[in-house]
């Protein structure tokens, strides 16, 4: 696993994680490209590598992290994971680019101190408006979206400092083993 060897990937995007299905049917997901990684006690600051604007973690979009005065953590790559699968979630429909209703095309368009802030808006607010939803094929997922969402949204809300192990039982696998047992 990536985190117990202290990889950071620092570029999670949807064109760098591809899948297959096992003969049984199981999805396993792959993550590609290592180009912007690094071992975590070497991880870069701010922008001196930088990855793809809307899925990398608010704190990557400030002004100090432009600046270069932030050293990327774990934490980030989770976050951008869960950028990654909210974006699948609301932007395609049965394997499919959605023609309409993109709700997040915006964020491809802009910098990325204004992709900051749409993000963060986003997931304050805008995720609970009702024209901010999923296509029938990923309803399920969405369900599993709200709950990343919500772990990401309490970390804002009360920043604390928390070891890799905590970020990733509490951001990725307790909600992904909550959604599975439902």
């Amino acid at each position: 696993m990536l985190r117990e060897g202290g990889v950071c990937h620092r570029n999670i995007s949807p064109s760098n994680i591809r899948f297959y299905r096992t003969s049984c049917g199981r999805v396993i997901g792959v993550l590609n490209d290592y180009d912007l990684s690094s071992i975590q006690t070497d991880c870069p600051r701010g922008n001196e590598r930088i990855g793809t604007v809307p899925f990398m973690p608010i704190d990557l979009l400030s002004p100090s992290a432009l600046e270069s005065k932030v050293t990327h953590v774990y934490r980030y790559d989770g976050e951008s994971f869960v950028w990654v699968f909210v974006w699948v979630c609301l932007q395609y429909r049965d394997g499919k680019l959605r023609r309409k209703r993109r709700s997040l095309d915006q964020w491809l368009k802009v910098d990325a101190l204004m992709c900051s802030m749409l993000k963060s808006h986003f997931l304050m607010m805008m995720r609970h408006v009702p024209k901010t939803r999923p296509s029938s094929s990923h309803w399920d997922n969405w369900v599993l979206a709200q709950a990343l969402l919500d772990s990401v949204g309490l970390f804002y809300a009360m920043p604390v400092v928390a070891a890799d192990d905590v970020v990733f039982q509490t951001w990725l696998k307790d909600p992904v083993e909550s959604s599975t047992t439902v």
